[in-house]
């Protein structure tokens, strides 16, 4: 939380805007009146952003997909879907959180599919909130146990995917999903991967068009 009060900050004292590209919270699913009170402190400091006028836009990654009005209505962010496109002093840039991105996998897309699933959304909406948040971070614990970042340090499966959007006329490709920061250029492409906030406090600045990893420290 520390570290999120400084970027924040500095958010605020550049009149910057913010693009979050999913998983800033563990578990994030919208009942109609409950909002899980450990996401007060960051819900505030969104709010302030937004109030002093920073744009803050939310996409969704594997952990933090189901959104409703809350965020949009009560705390302003902007919420992008799955994947956003800009263009920045002529530049295309791609950005997502890169789950179920490129080949393989198809274990998880089948099940990420179905639980985006507006049916099943409205089915898990019947778990009364002290049943639902447990079981869902519980969930969460095994995927992040399952899928190790040992294997990404050998390879990076966002990589291919990267060049596939470069062969369709992207400049940069922002990512994220995998939590190793990366920053790579090849052919005067940019594949930036965001890498975290939980052990490497990575994030990504773009700034006069030069696009860099910074590290946020106490």
């Amino acid at each position: 939380m520390a570290n999120l009060k400084i970027l924040f900050r500095r958010l605020l004292d550049e009149r910057a805007s913010l693009i979050v590209l999913g998983d800033l919270f563990d578990f994030w699913f919208e009942y109609r009146t409950v909002i899980q009170a450990e996401h007060f402190q960051v819900l505030g400091l969104l709010r302030e952003l937004v109030a002093s006028g920073c744009r803050v836009t939310m996409l969704a990654g594997n952990h933090d997909f189901w959104f409703g009005d809350f965020l949009k209505k009560n705390i302003g962010l902007q919420i992008a879907g799955d994947f956003l496109t800009l263009e920045v002093d002529g530049r295309r840039f791609f950005l997502a959180h890169g789950d179920g991105l490129g080949p393989g996998d198809w274990g998880y897309k089948i099940l990420r599919a179905i639980l985006r699933f507006p049916f099943h959304i409205r089915l898990y909406r019947l778990i009364h909130p002290d049943l639902g948040i447990p079981l869902a971070k519980f969930c969460s614990r095994i995927s992040r146990n399952h899928i190790t970042r040992d294997r990404y340090l050998k390879r990076d499966p966002l990589w291919p995917e990267a060049k596939a959007k470069f062969s369709q006329g992207y400049d940069a490709v922002i990512l994220g999903h995998i939590h190793i920061p990366v920053l790579r250029q090849e052919d005067g492409k940019i594949y930036c991967n965001l890498g975290d906030f939980i052990s490497h406090f990575t994030y990504g600045r773009l700034a006069q068009g030069n696009l860099t990893l910074e590290k946020i420290k106490d």
